[in-house]
């Protein structure tokens, strides 16, 4: 443990050191919510709800879809794509300690950054539209839930995030593959807009992807709408997505390993 908390306060100051980097990852996770904020203030002035949801439940799930894509947004697939192409992956295998969890702390010391960043931010946010958002109605009894729900979405991340990584090992550049993975994000993971507001065929599809347990099932959660509706059900789903995704990574790496050691010799 003391080899893990020795790495997590190394990555920490990388966090601090690279904070342009952070800052420019930063505004790319809080600027599209802002922007849509806007829209919705435009957009309720001729109608009172949309798909079901009236302006305070809509401006709080805006605002939800900020912190979340600043708190549980896994990059780690970048780090590892680049690792792999350069072959420091192998220094990173000879290391004594589980290379998962290895990128799985320096996500999280790259998250603490991102929380300094937001704080502000929401805060400003809050000031905003809180009187709006405090109109909202939601049970404070599904806070626990929403916490756990959150974390599960957090884990879901990383694992989607792992296996994004892990197609470093069959082609040169991957970016082809996240450009892919965030416009479908966008559009089915409930970032841009609430999943109920797509057309029937495209919730049909959203509902078989695993980006909903990151985004839209967490704030579904909160707000008792779609498949947070029974909380329980949003976190078996998560839960589900977890076991499926983390055994994808498995054998997504013990391959990727085998083709590593065969190219690199």
């Amino acid at each position: 443990m003391r080899v893990y908390g020795a790495m997590l306060r190394l990555t920490l100051q990388e966090a601090m050191q690279y904070r342009i980097e952070s800052a420019i990852w930063f505004l790319w996770d809080v600027l599209p919510p802002i922007a849509m904020a806007f829209l919705w203030l435009t957009a309720y002035q001729e109608q009172s709800t949309v798909a079901g949801y009236d302006l305070p439940e809509m401006l709080l799930y805006t605002i939800g879809v900020m912190v979340l894509r600043t708190l549980i947004t896994s990059h780690i697939e970048w780090g590892m794509d680049y690792e792999i192409r350069q072959g420091i992956l192998s220094t990173t295998l000879v290391k004594p300690m589980n290379v998962w969890t290895l990128w799985f702390i320096g996500e999280f010391a790259w998250k603490i950054m991102r929380a300094i960043w937001l704080t502000p931010v929401l805060i400003g946010c809050l000031v905003w539209l809180g009187p709006t958002i405090g109109m909202a109605k939601f049970a404070l009894e599904r806070l626990p839930l929403l916490l756990v729900s959150v974390v599960l979405g957090y884990i879901v991340c990383f694992f989607m995030k792992l296996c994004l990584g892990f197609v470093g090992f069959w082609t040169n550049d991957i970016t082809g593959t996240t450009t892919l993975y965030e416009v479908a994000a966008s559009i089915l993971g409930g970032i841009i807009v609430p999943l109920a507001l797509l057309p029937e065929q495209l919730r049909v599809v959203a509902q078989f992807l695993p980006i909903q347990a990151v985004y839209s099932i967490p704030l579904s959660v909160l707000l008792g709408k779609d498949a947070g509706a029974n909380p329980l059900v949003g976190i078996a789903i998560q839960l589900a997505w977890i076991i499926g995704l983390w055994l994808l990574a498995i054998v997504m790496w013990r391959a990727g390993l085998r083709r590593y050691e065969s190219v690199g010799g």
